[in-house]
């Protein structure tokens, strides 16, 4: 796939966010972009505190990181992560990108530490900020994300590991080859053998960012965890779900293959009009926000 083209995607990818993310997103109830400063830049994060907030109670807080040159609005919209948190009472962090690989290129998250913003002390730095104001379980605070925010996560997995109890990279996973937790750490992931952007086997017109396929970023956390061999379970016609289990402190490894989707997000309200634009179909049955939740709920910090 050429580079064109996947700057066409990514182009027609916000173009039809911004046309299909309902108002109501914009305006929910105490969600609003909030700015921090990490040493000489201003970085924003888009925050959402549940409506019976209070101090008296420890919260869950999950990390929700956008795509390459997405927005953290968007990925609300594509997630709803946000909606989710509103009946299950946890904190939802969305923060904004600003890395740029070239002057001319989508902002996107800074993985593989070139030169740039440094992201990993944005979100300790953020962390550690909002762990000051609100009530947060230290030993439930999660990281999720779609595309370069699944890099992202699993950047996070690897740097901030005493930190981050649990990650649900989506169509992005990642085991950096500097990567080096201190511990064992749970990860659910989602990914389709049709994607056109992240390919799930490494190929020679791969994004330059892209440097293994899935498979192997799984072999590197299954070898981090020290877990069992895995079991194999057919979900749908298209979908399998393979878990690694027998972990480390409980650090299991779920990944859910689908042999239909593409570069998306399962169960997204965009998926049918995402599909028009280059970025193919989804498992619009596997509902990832809710599993991934729920995946978090069951692996809090050990």
């Amino acid at each position: 796939m050429s580079q064109d083209f996947f700057k066409k995607i990514l182009q027609s990818f916000i173009a039809i966010c911004l046309l299909v993310i309902s108002p109501a997103i914009f305006a929910q109830e105490k969600s609003e972009l909030e700015s921090i400063q990490i040493e000489n830049e201003t970085r924003q994060y888009r925050l959402y505190i549940p409506a019976n907030y209070s101090l008296d109670t420890s919260y869950p807080l999950v990390l929700n990181f956008h795509g390459t040159s997405g927005h953290p609005d968007m990925q609300e919209g594509l997630s709803e992560f946000e909606k989710l948190a509103k009946t299950e009472n946890f904190i939802v962090v969305t923060p904004l990108a600003l890395f740029k690989r070239n002057e001319k290129g989508p902002i996107t998250w800074n993985v593989d530490f070139e030169q740039g913003p440094d992201d990993v002390k944005f979100i300790r730095d953020l962390l550690n900020q909002l762990g000051q104001k609100y009530n947060i379980d230290n030993k439930r605070i999660f990281s999720t994300g779609f595309s370069g925010g699944a890099r992202m996560s699993s950047r996070l997995a690897c740097d901030l590991s005493s930190t981050i109890a649990a990650i649900g990279p989506v169509a992005g996973v990642r085991y950096p080859q500097d990567c080096k937790p201190s511990r064992a750490v749970p990860v659910i992931t989602f990914h389709g053998t049709k994607d056109k952007v992240n390919h799930y086997t490494l190929r020679d017109d791969s994004p330059v960012y892209w440097t293994m396929g899935v498979e192997d970023a799984l072999s590197g956390w299954v070898s981090n965890n020290q877990c069992q061999a895995p079991i194999y379970s057919k979900y749908s016609s298209s979908l399998e779900k393979i878990e690694y289990q027998q972990c480390q402190n409980n650090a299991e490894i779920v990944f859910y293959r689908s042999t239909q989707a593409g570069h998306t997000w399962p169960a997204s309200p965009m998926a049918k009009t995402l599909a028009k634009y280059g970025l193919g179909k989804t498992e619009e049955e596997l509902q990832a926000t809710k599993l991934i939740w729920q995946f978090f709920k069951d692996h809090p910090m050990q």
